[in-house]
């Protein structure tokens, strides 16, 4: 083929075009062949009689003879509703693949990337994610796919933790009185070895966790306690009972294992020691139709209950220093009921053909914590599942068992899918799909409200760490970083986003809350004794969100938006609205307060079982009803849609949903110490020992060592203390740790009688911080020896009396008990000590304070910091559309405050009252009742501050006002720095405190004055046209009433009457000069602008009126002037020596201020009287009207005539524009 030759030069054997042809491309002799082929024709049937429907993409599958078409009528200028997949074989078998508004095609967006990998059709087109469908699923059942996350190439994420959690509810019927609880209905998920808690009707807390009520037995609304129980407060009628308990059980853990109460023998089937070493988390991830599987689900935190519950038992401390280990603190989980919320309820999995999300099996994750590798425990077939899953619940029963295979790490390390957002190109290498000219990545917000406090477990119905997790805590003496992670629908995760504000802290119920940023100190004294053990669960990380997550969609900044778009504010339902329906989960009866914001068709709810469900039908009363009622394609969630009580109006929300959009958040710590060790000491020895030979019997310390202390080191405490052998002598028998210790157990001598007896040994809780300083002490070992290089051994003890030695076989058992295990020459630590810690022996004259004894004493050792600068992901995990709800409506306290405005101009001076009437509102809009206090006031810039004498409070009808407390110039930054966060707390008259509350407004500008103006004119000036230099300076002010800044920024501008650039301003000085000026009156324009005439400023005008005089002295002469008539200028007809027709011709006195002499020429400048005062007007004048004095002759033929014409001098007559005579064909 030879398309560059003109047609009548291309030679035999080549051609120019041709239609159904195929060139051949064998090997044999006949490459380079043409032979015919096939043409097409119009397959009937394939016309869809759809309005503009247009073909965006196709492919062709050769192999199978078979075409793939995307259709859709949307264009960005008439949306469409139809899309849709076809597939067309041969002859004519046209057939629908795939349909619905979820495909989301456009005409805008070709499909340009399609791919197919057996039955997988792969394909994108820059506008939606890249998705892929099952073409011989959808090809039998084109219903198969209805929804996004179903074709999409990225899967669904599951992004909910396994739960270790077991909660029922159950209301208190009538008759509870101490162990015997009645219900006021059976709830045959109440059994043995649950916990009770429980709250009035209206939420007020009745029995408390730390009252450790438990179950005993279950006969029908009957519930028996333990025996040892005794609630404080019996349950009424009507009170809201919790049941509930960990799923983690061990036969040493818990009052009931495996349905028996302990002890006792039970056919639990598994390992019971498997667990007892390890450390373990689990997680899941589903499988998919084709194969896929979802990323890993967050880990639970270690399921972990130590033997004993963590306590020390008869025996065991002596048995903890003897050993240096605590062999009671191994795992004493046994059994794991593994809780795993599906996305839908199982009656929507379970047929894969309806199936919503296409599940087929559910892979339960093990990981142990000093292990990289993620093993399967189980692959569990959706059948399977369905058989033990109560609608969306599934629980797997972990019994100890070992895992079946190792997860690649290639799956281990795929913590979200790299598939990208959005993609242009797609193709293919193999079975591997490439795509090209992508986005891969979401921006996500660059902050979110948030503040971070360390306190103790919240011991209510809430919150369920105390028993989900009853014996975990976070560990003190530590930096905690906490961070937020946003996720999509399926998966695709932002970076860590931190607080918006560091520093600042908000005191919430006597916890401060500071940014993202926190320590974790040591309990003190005073702590200790307002919180015991006993009522201790452990410390959690607090985190108060002050503020919803926002973000709105913008292509350009990469921004997705929400998937949950709340519809404006949300409705109010009135406090008698008809709750959900448990008998029609699908339908919702309301009564609005007001008809904004109600759902519409289209809209979504959040789901019982499923995210979110369609509105699919809305029902507006009829009049006189008030009730709505509405109906979607799914269960609506009960607690969140329905009512508690008589609360009066509750906001609920109806949602738009926006598939690319954040779907969920995460949760992060980064807490990068790690390893640590107990050191389990023998006693720690206050002091230096020496032996008092009047007591040979007792080791002795002197009182003025109080800084230092002696410990034993053995077995495993020696690597725990390591000795530092880096730059040491070859003889060296001395060395020194760098390892820091911190105090936490102590060792002391109770005295007994009588006192020469060694006393009684015990110990207690040691602080190695104070109640007014939270960095803990920590102490050093300073010599590290044998007890001989001690001099602490056999012959060493000097004499209290005498420097002779003292042999370690004279002393009894008491003293050579004072170091543990002396005669066996151990290793002793020497402590460089902060504070006193250990027991001392007697001292010289002292016989009532007991010798030192072995007994338990505790140190911790610093942290190893981890340089892994990563963080770690916890179980705090939801749906950014309830947190945002949660944030907008659970609070009960102030939310906000009710509209105001906010006018703070610069001339208020210091003092003055501008923003009043400042009422606090809660969730639902409504003015908090009552009188209500302020606290915690912080004005950012300083400034501004509360009206009266702290405490601030305020009456509901009135509020609170604002005054100034400075004095404000707005400049150019004001627009920026002059906007104020007022921040603050408010407690209402229950004693319920906000969270941080912000009002925000600007300084406002005030338009600045020119100094001296009257009536927008400036004083007048007069000079000549040969002046030159400063004419006049002008002041002004910017209306601050900061009256020593108030001539701050100002600018000064000529703005008119200057065209000819005769004069110029100072534009921060405002001197005003003259460089040269033509002898008239000139009006400027003057403009002041104040902040430097930046954003925000303002200005004012003024006029500056300039009369310049000629310098030149000038002459008189006589003229006579006729306005617009040349016959009176120019008589014709009269009689030689009669006179002329105008009576003053020649006989008026004009001046000419231009020159000294000589008749009037173009340019001159004429005047009535003199050269400074009234310019003549426009029109004619004659001069020298007469032959010559005394001639008596005159005619109007000759006369010497000139012209003032104003136009050409547009604003001062004045100015002659010709000289000539009577006669002049050229006269004007």
């Amino acid at each position: 083929m030879n398309k560059d030759l003109d047609d009548r030069l291309i030679p035999n054997g080549e051609y120019r075009d041709a239609h159904n042809i195929s060139v051949g491309k064998s090997e044999d002799d006949d490459i380079g062949a043409l032979e015919t082929i096939l043409g097409n024709t119009l397959v009937p049937n394939t016309t869809l009689g759809i309005a503009n429907l247009k073909v965006i993409g196709t492919h062709t599958d050769k192999g199978n003879n078979r075409m793939f078409v995307f259709l859709t009528d949307n264009t960005p200028l008439v949306p469409g509703t139809n899309h849709f997949i076809y597939q067309l074989t041969e002859p004519d078998n046209y057939i629908q693949l795939v349909a619905g508004a979820f495909l989301n095609f456009s005409q805008s967006s070709l499909i340009t990337g399609i791919s197919l990998i057996e039955n997988l059709l792969f394909f994108t087109d820059n506008r939606n994610q890249p998705r892929k469908i099952n073409v011989e699923k959808a090809a039998e059942n084109s219903d198969y796919y209805n929804d996004e996350s179903q074709i999409s190439v990225a899967k669904y994420n599951p992004y909910e933790p396994i739960n270790l959690l077991k909660k029922v509810e159950a209301i208190a019927g009538v008759g509870s009185a101490g162990i015997n609880i009645v219900l006021a209905t059976a709830n045959t998920a109440i059994v043995p070895g649950m916990s009770l808690v429980s709250t009035s009707f209206d939420n007020a807390a009745r029995i408390s966790p730390t009252e450790y009520l438990y179950v005993t037995a279950v006969n029908g609304t009957a519930i028996t306690l333990c025996t040892t129980c005794s609630p404080g407060t019996d349950p009424v009628d009507g009170d809201k009972l919790y049941f509930v308990t960990t799923t983690m059980t061990g036969q040493d853990i818990s009052p009931y294992f495996d349905g028996v109460a302990m002890p006792a023998t039970t056919t639990w089937p598994g390992d019971p020691d498997y667990l007892e070493s390890r450390y373990v988390r689990f997680s899941y991830r589903f499988q998919y139709d084709d194969g896929e599987y979802s990323i890993m689900a967050p880990f639970t935190q270690i399921a972990y209950i130590p033997k004993q519950k963590g306590y020390f038992l008869e025996g065991d401390e002596d048995e903890a220093y003897k050993s240096t280990i605590l062999q009671w603190m191994e795992n004493g989980v046994q059994n794991v009921e593994l809780s795993i919320l599906l996305p839908d309820n199982i009656s929507n999995l379970q047929t894969l053909s309806t199936s919503s999300y296409k599940i087929i099996s559910i892979d339960v994750l093990y990981k142990e914590s000093d292990s990289r590798a993620v093993k399967v425990l189980d692959r569990v077939p959706l059948g399977t599942v369905a058989n033990t899953t109560i609608e969306n619940v599934y629980t797997y029963k972990y019994q100890s068992t070992k895992p079946f295979r190792t997860l690649p790490e290639s799956q281990t390390v795929r913590v979200f899918d790299k598939v990208p957002v959005l993609a242009q190109a797609q193709e293919t290498a193999g079975n591997r799909i490439i795509y090209g000219n992508f986005k891969d990545k979401y921006t996500p917000p660059n902050t979110v409200s948030y503040k971070v406090a360390v306190a103790p477990k919240l011991l209510t119905t809430k919150y369920d760490n105390w028993v989900e997790y009853p014996n975990h805590s976070i560990k003190q003496n530590r930096n905690y970083q906490v961070g937020f992670i946003l996720a999509d629908k399926f998966g695709r995760q932002s970076s860590v986003i931190l607080a918006d504000v560091e520093g600042e802290t908000t005191v919430l119920d006597g916890v401060a809350y500071g940014g993202s940023t926190v320590y974790s100190p040591y309990n003190n004294s005073a702590e200790s004794a307002t919180n015991p053990v006993k009522d201790w669960f452990g410390d959690a990380l607090r985190v108060i969100i002050e503020s919803p997550i926002n973000e709105t969609v913008n292509t350009e900044t990469g921004t997705p938006g929400l998937y949950a778009n709340a519809r404006g504010t949300g409705f109010d339902v009135a406090g008698n609205a008809v709750a959900v329906s448990i008998t029609s989960p699908f339908t919702y009866t309301f009564t609005p307060v007001a008809t904004t914001n109600i759902p519409q068709v289209g809209d979504y709810l959040r789901g019982e079982y499923k995210d979110f469900v369609k509105v699919t039908i809305v029902t507006l009363p009829v009049a006189p009803a008030t009730i709505y009622t509405v109906t979607c394609d799914g269960a609506i969630n009960k607690d969140i849609y329905e009512l508690t009580g008589d609360a009066g109006a509750q906001v609920k929300y109806a949602y738009t949903l926006n598939s690319k959009g954040w779907y969920s958040y995460k949760v992060v710590v980064k807490q990068n110490e790690q390893e640590y060790y107990n050191v389990y000491l023998p006693g720690i020895v206050k002091g230096y020992p020496f032996q008092d030979p009047a007591a040979t019997n007792i080791v002795k310390f002197p009182t003025d060592t109080t800084n230092t202390s002696n410990i034993v080191l053995f077995n495993d405490n020696i690597n725990k203390v390591p000795r530092d052998l880096t730059e040491v002598g070859p003889d060296q028998k001395q060395y020194r740790s760098s390892v820091q210790l911190f105090g936490r157990v102590e060792n002391i001598m109770t005295a007994a009688a009588p006192t020469t007896d060694p006393g009684v040994p015990n110990n207690h809780q040691f602080f190695p911080n104070t109640t007014t300083n939270i960095v803990p002490l920590s102490d050093t070992a300073i010599s590290i020896s044998s007890a001989t290089d001690s001099n602490m051994a056999f012959e060493v003890f000097q004499s209290y009396d005498s420097n002779d030695p003292i042999l370690y076989s004279t002393l009894t058992l008491t003293g050579q008990n004072s170091l543990f295990q002396l005669d066996t020459n151990p290793l002793i630590a020497r402590l460089s000590t902060s504070q006193d810690i250990g027991a001392a022996s007697l001292v010289a004259a002292d016989t009532a304070t007991p010798s030192m004894t072995p007994f338990l004493a505790v140190y911790e050792t610093e942290p190893v910091d981890s340089l892994l600068d990563i963080y770690w992901e916890t179980t705090t995990v939801g749906l950014i559309a309830d947190l945002n709800s949660d944030i907008n409506t659970s609070f009960n306290g102030a939310v906000g405050f009710s509209s105001y405005t906010w006018t703070q101009p610069e001339s208020l001076p210091s003092g003055s009252t501008f923003l009043t009437g400042i009422k606090p509102i809660d969730s639902n809009g409504a003015v908090i009742s009552g009188v209500t206090t302020l606290t915690n006031f912080v004005s950012t810039p300083a400034g501004i501050a509360p009206v009266g004498v702290a405490p601030f409070t305020a009456a509901e009808a009135v509020g609170y006002s604002f005054k100034t407390t400075s004095d404000f110039v707005y400049d150019s930054n004001s627009s920026t720095t002059g906007v104020f966060t007022l921040s603050m707390n408010i407690t209402d008259n229950t004693g319920t405190t906000s969270g941080t509350l912000q009002l925000t407004g600007g300084l406002g500008n005030t338009q600045p004055v020119i100094s001296n103006v009257t009536a927008g004119e400036l004083p007048a000036i007069t000079n000549q046209d040969t002046t030159s230099g400063t004419i006049a300076t002008l002041t002004g002010v910017n209306g601050s009433a900061f009256t020593t800044s108030n001539q701050q920024q100002l600018q000064w501008t000529i703005t008119a009457g200057n065209t000819l650039g005769y004069f110029s301003l100072g534009l921060t000085t405002g001197v005003l000069t003259q460089t040269s000026a033509s002898a008239v009156v000139h009006n400027l324009t003057i403009r002041l602008t104040d902040a430097n005439a930046s954003t925000g400023s303002l200005f004012i005008e003024a006029n500056q009126q300039i009369t310049v005089s000629s310098s030149v002295v000038g002459f008189p002469f006589s003229a006579g002037q006729a306005d617009g008539n040349i016959a009176q200028v120019c008589p014709t007809g009269n009689p030689p020596g009669t006179d002329p027709i105008a009576p003053t011709c020649g006989q008026n006195d004009y001046w000419n201020t231009t020159r000294n002499s000589g008749t009037p020429q173009v340019n001159d400048i004429i005047s009535t009287t003199g050269p400074t005062v009234t310019l003549a007007g426009r029109g004619y004048y004659s001069f020298n009207c007469y032959n010559g004095p005394g001639s008596g002759t005159s005619t109007g033929t000759n006369r010497l005539v000139f012209y003032i014409e104003q136009a050409n001098y547009p604003t001062l007559d004045g100015k002659v524009t010709y000289v000539g005579f009577c006669g002049d064909p050229n006269m004007p």
